[in-house]
C-alpha cells in the first residue's frame, strides 16, 4: 500500500518577534526540509508560548509521523482535535498512526471520523488498508470504489481494489481491475504479478504465465513470480518449464517455502528419472544426513511408482529427523500398497508431531474409510478442513464419499467447493462431470468437458479418459467441437477418433462414423473402444455379421468391459436373440453392478421371454436405486406392453414423461386413452 506524506502548511513570515506564530513558521519550514527534530524544538517553543493553538500540536504531531514516533504523534493529534474538533486531517492522521502501530480498528474509526468532516480519496483510500488488515476485504473494495469515483485516473486505487477482491476471492472482478490499473500504469511490475495470481486462481495458466513473464522481465529477482509461473506450468504439465523456473528461484531464495516439494514433482512427473533422481542424489551426497533431501527424493522415487525406493528414503528421513512431512508421506505411501493399519499409525504420528497438518487428517481419513470407520473419517476431513479451507482435496475426499453413497447433491457441493479453491484442477473437473451424469444434469457435464478442453493440459492420457467419458453419456453434435480441437492438439489419439465417430454417429452420419473408427484403429489396432463402436455402427446399417464380428474381437481383447457386451446386447435384440441379450446385460452387471440402467434393459429382454417375474424384479430394482430415472420408466413401459399390461404401461410412459422423457410423451398419447 502507498504510504501516507503527510502535507505542511507554510505560513508567511510576517513578522520580526519571537511569538508562537514565528516559531510555528520556522517550524514549518525545517519540516519542509526534513530537519524533524528541529522542527519539533521549534513547535514546542510555540506551544510553550501559546498552549491554546490546535495548529501547533497538529505540526508537531506530523513530525514525530514522520520520524516514525507514533506514540507521541497520537498524543499530539489528541490535543490537536480537543482543540479543533472540526479538523479533518487531524483525525486522518492521527488514523494513519493507528495504522502503522497495527491499531486498525482506531484507525478505521480516525478515518471515519475524518470522511464525515471532509472527504477525499485519501482517506477513503487508507480506510481501506485498515479494513484489509482487519480482515475486512468487503469493507475495503467499497472504500476503494469510493476513492476511485472521487480520482479515477490514480491506477493505485484499481491495483489495491484488486488485491482486495482477490482475497474475497472475487478472481475475475479483480483482473478487471488489474487490467484498467495497467493502461495507467502498464510498467509497474507488481501489478502484474498481481494479475498473473488472479489468473492462475481462476484456471487461466498461459495468460498467468505471460503475465508472470512480464513481471519477471521487469523485475528479474521476484522469486516468487518464478515460483508461481513454474507452479502455472507444472498445471498445464509443461515440467520442463517448470523445473527450469524451480531452480531459478534456489538461485534467488532457496528458502522459498514447499519450493523444493514442487521442484520434485516436476521432476518425477516429467518422466525423465534419470535426471530427477541424479539431481537429489547428487544433493544427498554433498549432505548425506541431510532428512528433507531424502523426503523429497522419496517424493520423487513415489511419483515415479519406484514404492520400494521411496519407503527407504521417507524411513531415511525419518531415522535422522523424525517430521511431520516424512510421516505424512509415508502414510500416503502405506495406503497406496493397501496397508491401511500402517498408514493410519503414520498419520497418527504425523498430526502427533504437527497438529496443524491438514494433509494428514486427510490420509488418516482416506485409511480410516478403507478400515470402514467412515464416522471418525468425516471427522478427521472435517477437521481438516477447519486448519486449511483452501485445501481443495479435502473436498475431493468428501464429494467421492458422497458419491459413493449416491448422495449426488452433497457429491457435487463438495466437488464445487473444490474448483472453487482450485479452478484448474481437470481431474477434480472430471469427477464433477461425471456425477452430473449420474445426477441426470448433462448440461453442466457438458459445460465442465468443455471448460477442461479449454483450460488445457498435455496429458493425452487425461483426455482419452474424459473422451470415454463423453462417449459412455451418448453425447451428440455438441461434443463434435471438443474431438475436433482435440484432434488438432494430437492427430495420433485413436480413443479422439472413436470419440468423434460416435458423435457422429449419433447425428446419423453412420458412414462418417465409420470412417473416424477405421483411423483409430490404424492407430491402435487393439482398441476395444474402436472395435465395439464400429460393431454399433454396423448395427445402424443392419450389418448384424459384421457388427458381432467386431464386437466379439473387442471382448477378446478386453473381456472385463462392459461397452461391447452392451452393443452385442443391442445387436442380439434387433437379431430377435432375447436370451442372448439377456445374457450380455448379466455379463455387464457382472462387471459393473452399479450400472441401474443396465437392470432395466434385461428387464426388457426378459419380457420378450415372457419372463414375468424376472423382468418386475429387475426393474423394481432398478428403480429403487434410481426412483426418478426417465429411462427406467421407459423402457418398463416398453417392457408392460410386451407382456400386454397396457395399464401399467400407461402409467410408466406418463411417469417417464414428468420426468422428462420426450420419447414417453409420444408412447402415451399412443396408449393412454
Amino acid at each position: 500500500m502507498a504510504r501516507l506524506f503527510i502535507i505542511f502548511f507554510l505560513l508567511p513570515f510576517c513578522c520580526v518577534a519571537q511569538t508562537a506564530e514565528t516559531f510555528m513558521q520556522t517550524g514549518n519550514a525545517k519540516a519542509g526540509q526534513k530537519n524533524y527534530n528541529a522542527a519539533i524544538a521549534d513547535f514546542t517553543k510555540a506551544i510553550q508560548l501559546d498552549g491554546k493553538n490546535g495548529r501547533t500540536y497538529f505540526y508537531r504531531a506530523n513530525a514525530y509521523n514522520d520520524l516514525k514516533e507514533y506514540s507521541m504523534a497520537i498524543q499530539d493529534y489528541d490535543h490537536a482535535i480537543e482543540l479543533d474538533p472540526k479538523n479533518p486531517f487531524a483525525y486522518f492522521y492521527r488514523g494513519n498512526a493507528n495504522n502503522a502501530q497495527q491499531k486498525f480498528a482506531d484507525a478505521v474509526t480516525d478515518i471515519t471520523k475524518a470522511i464525515a468532516l471532509a472527504p477525499n480519496a485519501d482517506m477513503y483510500h487508507y480506510r481501506a488498508n485498515a479494513r484489509a488488515s482487519l480482515g475486512n476485504h468487503a469493507g475495503a473494495v467499497e472504500d476503494f470504489t469510493k476513492a476511485i469515483a472521487l480520482n479515477p485516473k490514480d491506477p493505485s486505487l484499481y491495483e489495491y481494489r484488486g488485491v482486495a477482491k482477490s482475497n474475497l476471492k472475487y478472481n475475475e472482478g479483480a483482473i478487471e481491475d488489474y487490467n484498467i490499473a495497467a493502461g495507467l500504469d502498464p510498467k509497474n511490475a507488481d501489478l502484474i504479478f498481481y494479475r498473473a495470481n488472479a489468473k492462475g486462481n481462476v484456471g487461466d495458466f498461459k495468460g498467468a504465465i505471460a503475465d508472470y513473464t512480464a513481471a519477471t522481465n521487469m523485475n528479474p529477482k521476484n522469486a516468487e513470480a518464478f515460483f508461481y509461473r513454474g507452479n502455472a506450468y507444472s498445471n498445464l504439465k509443461n515440467y520442463n518449464a517448470a523445473i527450469a523456473d524451480y531452480k531459478k528461484v534456489i538461485t534467488l531464495n532457496p528458502k522459498m517455502p514447499n519450493l523444493y516439494r514442487y521442484l520434485a514433482n516436476a521432476l518425477s512427473n516429467n518422466n525423465d528419472k534419470k535426471s530427477a533422481l541424479e539431481y537429489f542424489g547428487q544433493a544427498i551426497k554433498q549432505d548425506p544426513n541431510n532428512a528433507e533431501l531424502y523426503l523429497f527424493d522419496g517424493i520423487v522415487r513415489y511419483n515415479l511408482d519406484d514404492r520400494e525406493g521411496a519407503m527407504t528414503d521417507f524411513d531415511k528421513s525419518i531415522d535422522l529427523k523424525p517430521s511431520s512431512e516424512a510421516y505424512q508421506n509415508r502414510a500416503d505411501l502405506k495406503l497406496s500398497t493397501k496397508n491401511y493399519d500402517e498408514s493410519k499409525q503414520d498419520a497418527n504420528k504425523a498430526i502427533e508431531l504437527d497438529a496443524k497438518n491438514s494433509y494428514a487428517y486427510i490420509t488418516r481419513a482416506r485409511a480410516k474409510l478403507e478400515l470402514k470407520d467412515t464416522a471418525t473419517a468425516l471427522t478427521d476431513l472435517n477437521l481438516g478442513i477447519k486448519m486449511n479451507p483452501s485445501n481443495d482435496y479435502s473436498y475431493v475426499v468428501l464429494g467421492n464419499i458422497a458419491t459413493d453413497r449416491k448422495d449426488y447433491a452433497t457429491a457435487l457441493k463438495n466437488y464445487t467447493q473444490s474448483l472453487e479453491i482450485q479452478p484448474g484442477n481437470v481431474e477434480t473437473r472430471l469427477r464433477r462431470a461425471n456425477t452430473r451424469l449420474k445426477a441426470g444434469d448433462r448440461a453442466g457435464a457438458l459445460a465442465d468437458f468443455k471448460k477442461m478442453t479449454d483450460t488445457g493440459t498435455s496429458d493425452d492420457s487425461f483426455y482419452v479418459r474424459m473422451v470415454r467419458s463423453m462417449m459412455k453419456a451418448s453425447f451428440n453434435g455438441e461434443s463434435l467441437p471438443i474431438l475436433n480441437t482435440l484432434i488438432i492438439k494430437n492427430p495420433k489419439i485413436a480413443t479422439f477418433y472413436v470419440g468423434r465417430g460416435a458423435a457422429k454417429q449419433s447425428l446419423g452420419d453412420t458412414n462418417g462414423a465409420i470412417l473416424d473408427y477405421n483411423a483409430a484403429l490404424k492407430l491402435d489396432t487393439a482398441s476395444v473402444d474402436a472395435y465395439s463402436n464400429r460393431g454399433s455402427a454396423k448395427l445402424d446399417l443392419k450389418d448384424y455379421p459384421g457388427a458381432l464380428a467386431d464386437i466379439s474381437k473387442a471382448i477378446k481383447i478386453h473381456e472385463d468391459n462392459e461397452e461391447p457386451y452392451l452393443i452385442r446386447a443391442k445387436v442380439r435384440m434387433a437379431m430377435k436373440n432375447y436370451q442372448g441379450a439377456a445374457d450380455d446385460y448379466s455379463s455387464v452387471l457382472f462387471i459393473d453392478l452399479d450400472n441401474t440402467v443396465v437392470f432395466a434393459y434385461r428387464g426388457l429382454a426378459q419380457s420378450y421371454l415372457a419372463n414375468t417375474d424376472r423382468m418386475n424384479a429387475d426393474f423394481s430394482y432398478a428403480l429403487k436405486l434410481e426412483p426418478n430415472n426417465d429411462e427406467i420408466y421407459y423402457l418398463r413401459g416398453q417392457a408392460r406392453i410386451n407382456t400386454k399390461d397396457v395399464t401399467g404401461a400407461c402409467a410408466d410412459f406418463k411417469k417417464a414423461a414428468t420426468l422428462g422423457s420426450k420419447a414417453a410423451v409420444e408412447e402415451a398419447k399412443k396408449y393412454c386413452k
